[in-house]
């Protein structure tokens, strides 16, 4: 019953309609309510209520530190405010978003990028985008020629932020896609290109539309699906319904909550600093899946409805494929139940799920007779090859692009 009402709180807290409300009840209405109780004089009530104001603030902070690092398992890193015309990503009438094509973001990052498990490693670091509005190539604004070059062989890696990021560790740039290009031009004397053709919080609904209506414009000779994990908030979300209705909506929906995020001043104080980045982000970085996300999720929901659906998303990619006689690779998905989360019941739910998804993989490998990589079983899981659950390192790139590699012949 706590837990229940105290879920309820939250809600109402992380809302932009209540929240602001509440906290102004709280942080305003409270020292004045108190100071009117102790009925002091005119100037000792300005006083007094200051003093009580700024009692509420500490006790807060130091209570959210507490809470957040404990279930968090790592210390709350404020986001930087990004302006509104610097914002990477945009509505789409057939997606819940892409990224602007041809653009560069001109705020610069600063510092280490908080991975739960290198939080001072990598440096936080803006990428170009290409013709597509994906982050390819080293500099990452490497167009994809459309119609292809004679001469060129082509790869695309599809899929979400575990295919589409990068990294960038004592001034060198690492992505796996990179490395799956420079281990093959090793190889082979050919003209080559690996493109990457992922984009983070993509379901593998996205993924079939995005390919269905732009990727296969590019005519791959193969095309690399690496992709699990994110289809899972959509399984475990009540109402499943099997084109993920129920659990996604446009970025167009909450988008103008960003614009009054950037006009907001932006706030050093950790716990005011999360709340305002509820209810009017200032960073599109970390709050675009939740902008894109709706419905009621439990983690007791039944997930097999929605395997079915990501079995069915990826068959008809591969069927497209083979009707182009484009190859395709697949891939079983990494998950790794670190020391921080091998406790926590939602991560182990998680593990449970990507399993049963890889199980989904190895047998659309075998009834359509393609070349599988078991990533899963193939690298290793330690802090060595990966930065979270399911992000790697750039020695977990290589890993991945050195098995994929094996299973690519000319």
């Amino acid at each position: 019953m706590v837990m229940i009402l105290m879920r309820y709180l939250y809600n109402l807290i992380r809302s932009p309609v209540s929240g602001p409300i509440i906290f102004f009840f709280i942080y305003l209405g409270a020292p004045l309510t108190i100071t009117n109780f102790f009925n002091t004089t005119n100037i000792g009530n300005n006083f007094f209520s200051l003093i009580v104001f700024v009692l509420l603030i500490l006790i807060s902070e130091l209570i959210f530190i507490t809470i957040y690092k404990h279930k968090n398992k790592q210390s709350y890193v404020r986001p930087a405010k990004i302006p509104f015309n610097q914002i990477v990503v945009e509505p789409h009438p057939n997606l819940p978003f892409v990224h602007k094509k041809k653009f560069h973001q001109t705020f610069k990052y600063f510092g280490y990028i908080n991975f739960p498990l290198h939080e001072k490693t990598y440096l936080e670091k803006t990428y170009p985008t290409n013709n597509l509005g994906y982050i390819n190539g080293y500099d990452g604004n490497r167009d994809v020629l459309i119609p292809k070059p004679k001469d060129m062989f082509r790869i695309n890696c599809l899929g979400a932020s575990t295919t589409q990021y990068y990294l960038s560790y004592k001034n060198q740039t690492y992505s796996y896609p990179l490395e799956l290009e420079k281990i093959l031009k090793e190889k082979n004397n050919l003209n080559l290109e690996v493109n990457n053709c992922g984009t983070g919080g993509y379901t593998s609904s996205d993924l079939l539309v995005r390919f269905l209506l732009q990727v296969i414009d590019t005519s791959p000779d193969i095309l690399v699906i690496y992709h699990g994990y994110n289809d899972i908030n959509s399984y475990l979300t009540s109402n499943f319904k099997s084109d993920y209705s129920h659990s996604r909506k446009n970025l167009g929906e909450d988008y103008h909550k960003f614009y009054i995020g950037s006009l907001m001043p932006y706030i050093p104080i950790n716990f005011i600093n999360f709340l305002q980045n509820k209810w009017f982000s200032q960073n599109s970085r970390y709050a675009l899946v939740d902008s894109i996300t709706k419905g009621k999720f439990k983690i007791n929901n039944k997930v097999e409805e929605g395997l079915k659906s990501y079995e069915r998303n990826l068959q008809n990619i591969i069927t497209i494929c083979k009707s182009r006689n484009i190859e395709v690779v697949l891939s079983t998905y990494c998950f790794y139940l670190h020391e921080k989360v091998k406790d926590s019941e939602i991560h182990k739910i998680y593990e449970n799920t990507v399993i049963k998804e890889n199980l989904v993989i190895k047998k659309l490998a075998e009834e359509n007779k393609l070349k599988l990589v078991d990533a899963f079983n193939l690298i290793p899981k330690n802090n060595n090859n990966f930065v979270d659950t399911v992000h790697f390192t750039h020695d977990g790139m290589k890993l991945l692009a050195k098995h994929v590699s094996e299973q690519i012949k000319f």
